[in-house]
């Protein structure tokens, strides 16, 4: 077995403050040994003075099935290789998708290297919500007790870890459905009966009462979208996750001002094709009226395409940032994700970059840096209810060698030494090739 040694860092092992001087040892995928001047005789050594060792992160609500802005191009395949090496090329050894097909589930998981890959299968939506709006047939819908007990099934047999649940009206106004009672209840009952925890997509203050108290949400797959103390302290009391979200709000500014999409970083994570698009101006025009068509359908036309549907994204960004302030403070664990992939008629939210993007948006809106790193290392661990997001003897070997200190400054994520998953350690630019390491290696998909 193949020995990998980590000296002299400062680690920080998702719980408790960091420490100096540190040494890992790794024998495999596993974390065998923490401690100071451990015996490392036999062992490739990584010296990690100057940097920080945190566990590797995770992005809890991607859509790995879908290609950033492939709606202005030709139909093609996702690009699967690329996206998953672009993940691990910005330190995220784990990811959850919270929505994807049969098919598509199995051919990621074909996929040689990339993270653990985990997914709530297909669903479940009631006619006209918003995945049969977005995805125009995607996915089938539930109406019936019948109906959902066939896609209950259908999600167990994914090998899902969860059941995903939508309680979405609309953003101004009612335009979406949602359960019947009967339909809710038949969902919820049918997923404890199966283990399957609930993740339900809801935003608004009245939406998540009815996530939590009606449909048993364990996780909801965004945040409150304005501050409100009673659903605050219900989930609390609920022990219920938040997921952040923040960069959904945020890449709206690129449709006006595309300043930040001139960045190298960018460049070697992110597939040509899907760069170009979102560098379009012909594009950035037509995905503002796209997303106004089914998003603002409240606005008239030429304020929906305007500088005040720009606004709009803006102050809801603030207002969402006070909100997770808010559930914060009453309990809530926050768990980082960027809903990375989402739609294709968004060029913008690129796999692996949004993931830091998420993580700097989150500090922006008031958290500290080590706030952040936890809600994407040991809040998300504990959400999966996965052995994933800190560092202990005995544990899997995904960690991430940072220069400098991101407990300090989260943009030093940016600036990885390594990244190690499951025991085989690359620097950004070798994990980025698509043949290192090769099929069949330690970074093999589980």
């Amino acid at each position: 077995m193949v020995l990998l040694a980590i000296t002299h860092a400062r680690l920080w092992t998702g719980e408790g403050p960091a420490r100096d001087d540190m040494d890992i040892l790794l024998s495999g995928d596993q974390v065998v040994a923490i401690g100071q001047g451990l015996d490392i005789a036999g062992a490739e050594v990584i010296d990690a003075r100057g940097a920080t060792v945190v566990p590797g992160l995770v992005d809890s609500h991607v859509h790995l099935s879908m290609n950033p802005g492939g709606a202005y191009r030709p139909p093609e395949v996702a690009a699967l290789g690329e996206h998953l090496r672009a993940y691990l090329a910005c330190g995220v050894t784990t990811i959850l998708d919270p929505a994807v097909s049969a098919g598509a589930s199995e051919a990621i998981r074909e996929q040689a290297v990339g993270p653990q890959y985990l997914h709530l299968g297909t669903p479940f939506s009631p006619e006209g919500g918003y995945p049969a709006v977005l995805f125009d047939g995607a996915f089938p819908m539930v109406d019936t007790i019948a109906e959902a007990e066939a896609q209950l099934d259908l999600v167990h047999a994914q090998g899902a870890i969860g059941v995903k649940m939508t309680a979405e009206r609309g953003f101004l106004g009612p335009t979406w459905p949602m359960f019947s009672p009967e339909v809710a209840t038949a969902i919820r009952d049918g997923a404890a009966r199966r283990d399957l925890p609930v993740y339900v997509h809801a935003m608004s203050p009245a939406e998540q009462r009815v996530a939590i108290e009606d449909y048993g949400a364990r996780v909801t797959v965004h945040p409150l979208e304005t501050p409100n103390r009673r659903v605050a302290a219900l989930a609390a009391e609920r022990g219920v996750f938040e997921m952040t979200t923040l960069s959904v709000l945020d890449m709206m500014d690129n449709a006006w001002d595309g300043s930040r999409l001139d960045d190298p970083f960018l460049d070697a994570r992110v597939p040509a094709a899907e760069l170009a698009t979102a560098r379009s101006l012909d594009v950035s025009r037509q995905f503002r009226t796209r997303f106004a068509q089914v998003v603002l359908p409240g606005l008239p036309s030429f304020l929906a395409t305007s500088g005040a549907a720009r606004s709009i994204a803006t102050s809801h960004l603030r207002r969402t940032g006070r909100a997770l302030r808010q559930l914060h403070e009453a309990g809530v664990a926050l768990v980082m994700g960027s809903d990375a992939g989402n739609w294709p008629i968004i060029p913008y939210l690129f796999h692996g970059p949004s993931s830091l993007r998420e993580l700097e948006l989150i500090v922006d809106a008031g958290f500290s840096p080590e706030e952040a790193l936890t809600m994407a290392t040991r809040n998300a661990g504990q959400m999966l209810g996965r052995d994933v997001g800190t560092l202990h003897e005995g544990g899997p070997a995904d960690l991430l060698v940072v220069e400098g200190n991101p407990l300090d400054d989260i943009r030093a994520l940016r600036q990885l030494r390594h990244v190690v998953r499951a025991g085989v350690a690359r620097s950004p630019a070798d994990w980025l090739r698509p043949t290192a390491p090769p099929p069949g290696s330690k970074a093999a998909l589980h």
